[in-house]
Formats: structure tokens, C-alpha cells, sequence
């Protein structure tokens, strides 16, 4: 009984360790789509907020951004001024607020990468590994 118990724990850690190694696989094959797509990391997280926020119906101004991001306004308002520049942000005026929303051309890179991104999840999930547990043995 206890090489069976064994077997299990050294079962479930090699499960573990390769569902950690696919997730890592994962998070990295994203990351470098991103990058590629809009630059330096802290870009890709201004960006990614703000996609995620239009999605959602929620726009953004630059101090709602420096809440969520823990980010200094001075930095977001640098930061958002060259994204603007470069074609990936545009500033929304609506009332008395300014809002940061993605462009056509985020939008549309964004859609182009989907394919890449739906690929990268489905071979996480490919279904390689079993997750089943033998029951315990009740001898």
C-alpha cells in the first residue's frame, strides 16, 4: 500500500510539473505575440488593459489606468502620448473626461493573432495528459 501511495504522489507531481511546463510554454508564446505586436512589456500591459476594458464596456481615463496598473499618472501620460503616436491608443474626449480606447490597427493586429493565441491554448489542452486518479486502494 505504500509504493501505491507513492506511486501516486510521484504520479501527480510528474502531472503538476508538466501542466506547469505547458502553462509556462503558454504564458511565453503569448508574451512574445505580444511584444511583437506592441513593443516593450509595460507597453503590452497599458495596451492589454485597455483592450480588455472595451471588451468589457469599460473605458479607461489615465487615472483609472494608474489605479489598476499601480503606474504613476506621469509615466501613463508618457507612456500613452507615444502609443498614440505610434497608432496602437486613441484618446476618447466624453464630457469633462478624456478616455484611452485601442485603434483599428491594435484591433485589427489583435484579431490576427487570435488564430495563434486559440492555437497555443488548444495544444495546452490538447488532452495529452489524464488527470484521473486511480482510487485509493481500499485493500
Amino acid at each position: 500500500m505504500v509504493n501505491y501511495v507513492d506511486d501516486n504522489n510521484q504520479q501527480a507531481a510528474a502531472i503538476r510539473a508538466e501542466v506547469q511546463a505547458q502553462i509556462i510554454e503558454c504564458l511565453n508564446r503569448f508574451y512574445a505575440m505580444e511584444t511583437g505586436m506592441w513593443g516593450n512589456p509595460i507597453d503590452c500591459l497599458i495596451i492589454r488593459t485597455v483592450v480588455q476594458g472595451k471588451l468589457q464596456g469599460k473605458l479607461y481615463d489615465i487615472s483609472a489606468l494608474s489605479e489598476v496598473l499601480e503606474l504613476p499618472i506621469s509615466t501613463l501620460h508618457r507612456k500613452i502620448g507615444n502609443l498614440v503616436e505610434n497608432g496602437f491608443l486613441q484618446r476618447e474626449p466624453r464630457g469633462k473626461s478624456i478616455y484611452i480606447s485601442p485603434t483599428d490597427i491594435t484591433n485589427i493586429s489583435l484579431d490576427k493573432s487570435f488564430e495563434n493565441m486559440v492555437s497555443t491554448l488548444q495544444r495546452l489542452y490538447k488532452g495529452d495528459i489524464k488527470f484521473d486518479r486511480k482510487p485509493a486502494n481500499t485493500d
